[in-house]
């Protein structure tokens, strides 16, 4: 495969990915509000809008990580297999696998690391605020250091989980 079609591929699948995940979210009467309302740390999530809150960072950001994983992955595990980045292996090993997988998810923390944390924040702010708004509080506060807080754990579990 292209690197052209490896990226297109990958962001195609991560914008409809998280779309398709935004509309099938949670609705007001659904089992999982209604089941959260017995949990006292989930009593911020009580209304739906809650749970959508924060969903533009990775929205806009997740087709771009998608297309990073699928090129990175592809060319590493190419690179890795054959010792030639065009050169498609026919039987990889699983070692292989796992670490084309981790390089891959080491390559997305330029996007991960910050769209993970604004929706996080995003998520649990209260009063509720805008992704951009904390993208812009978390700018002011540490510029672009401050959007990368927590990161290098970032950059571990996509490793280690895309490895896997």
């Amino acid at each position: 495969m292209s690197g052209a079609a490896d990226f297109w591929s990958g962001y195609v699948s991560g914008a409809i990915g998280i779309l398709a995940g935004t509309v099938g979210s949670a609705t007001p009467g659904s089992a999982l509000l209604q089941s959260s309302r017995d949990i006292p740390w989930a009593t911020q999530f009580e209304h739906w809008t809650a749970l959508a809150r924060g969903a533009a960072a990775p929205i806009l950001g997740y087709g771009a990580l998608n297309a990073l994983l699928f090129v990175t992955y592809n060319r590493s595990l190419a690179l890795l297999n054959t010792g030639n980045i065009n050169d498609w292996p026919e039987r990889p090993s699983a070692s292989t696998i796992w670490a084309a997988g981790a390089l891959g998810g080491l390559a997305i923390f330029f996007i991960s690391a910050p769209t993970e944390l604004v929706k996080c924040r995003a998520q649990v702010s209260n009063p509720p605020r805008s992704s951009l708004a904390v993208t812009k509080e978390l700018w002011r506060a540490g510029g672009l250091r401050g959007l990368y807080l927590g990161g290098g754990v970032t950059s571990v579990r996509d490793a280690v989980g895309y490895g896997f």
